[in-house]
């Protein structure tokens, strides 16, 4: 292996080491000494195969996307949701380490298209993330013990609502750019007319719970998309970053994020309602951000700028939401 690409290799495993002395977690994967050990670390040693094949699955790491393979074949990473040993909780708990991680570098931003309301968003409003969390449970992964249950928005799970806080927290510290479209509620509207209509609402509170959060949701939106920074305060502390927030009306595909850091672009990609492929192919990674920018360039700047368009873009939202709690105030 070229040496070069070794030491990006092995800078890639360092990410992923959970020790903070990655030389001598090395040395013991590999069942050498520490000298050995750093000799691969720096370029001078070169890595068998052997080696590789260990090092790759126990980081599960691909090594062409870390040597920057160039083909038209690139490497995901996703969580497999539909196996026994799937935990809802886990996968939050990820979410969260990746934006715990990317709050950490002084250089990282973020990179949106809201397709779907993002997870950072909504996971501050208890009732409708309390609602997102029943419904990929009951609907989604069709739990056996989410059947025949009705959602109570006064019903929660303490970790849960930990774990979503500090995703809400975590996002409020990283920099981005976000591009949303009149249709970004569309998904999660037609999810509690869905549930209105087939009687899985325990009661008419529940359901207009969530209508004020997404009220809330969208006020705490534009007063951000105005002062072109992300604002929370909670429990005494200010969290803060730049916004800079679009409006598309071209129709978005797909919900994309991508984070930048230091040395890295990490594209996450929705599919299956609420998992994502992630990727941190160069190649990948960069027809990502091209597309991404193409939506730019073609969507309007709500930041600082356009009062009118701004308020125009909200309004619009806030009727659909209006419209449902009429809907919901006739039935039930």
């Amino acid at each position: 292996m070229h040496m070069e690409k070794q030491k990006t290799f092995l800078a890639a495993c360092r990410e992923q080491a959970k020790s903070k002395n990655f030389a001598l977690e090395l040395a013991e994967l590999l069942g050498l000494n520490s000298d050995a050990a750093y000799r691969r670390i720096r370029g001078t040693t070169s890595l068998t195969f052997t080696e590789i094949e260990k090092i790759c699955l126990h980081y599960s790491l691909s090594f062409d996307s870390s040597i920057g393979y160039s083909g038209r074949s690139y490497p995901f990473q996703f969580n497999s949701m539909f196996k026994d040993d799937f935990q809802i909780l886990e996968y939050l708990k990820e979410i969260n380490n990746s934006l715990l991680s990317l709050s950490q570098d002084p250089n990282a931003k973020l990179t949106l298209t809201a397709m779907d309301l993002p997870y950072f968003r909504q996971f501050g409003f208890p009732c409708l993330r309390r609602f997102k969390m029943f419904y990929w449970q009951r609907s989604v992964l069709n739990l056996e013990n989410f059947k025949h249950l009705k959602f109570n928005a006064s019903i929660f799970k303490e970790e849960y609502e930990y774990v979503s806080d500090e995703i809400f927290k975590n996002y409020h510290k990283i920099n981005s750019t976000e591009i949303w479209a009149p249709e970004t509620i569309d998904s999660t509207l037609k999810q509690v007319q869905y549930y209105l209509e087939s009687g899985l609402f325990e009661s008419k509170e529940s359901a207009l719970g969530i209508c004020e959060d997404l009220h809330q949701l969208l006020s705490k939106l534009e007063k951000e998309a105005l002062l072109a920074r992300k604002i929370l305060t909670k429990d005494g502390e200010t969290y803060s970053s730049n916004l800079t927030m679009y409006q598309s009306d071209i129709l978005l595909s797909n919900n994309s994020v991508q984070g930048f850091t230091s040395d890295r672009v990490y594209t996450y990609v929705s599919f299956n309602s609420f998992n994502s492929l992630m990727s941190y192919s160069a190649p990948f990674s960069d027809e990502c951000s091209a597309w991404i920018e193409q939506i730019r360039v073609k969507s309007i700047t709500l930041s600082e700028v356009s009062e009118k368009l701004r308020y125009q873009f909200f309004q619009g939202l806030r009727n659909k939401i209006k419209k449902l709690e009429e809907v919901i105030k006739n039935s039930l």
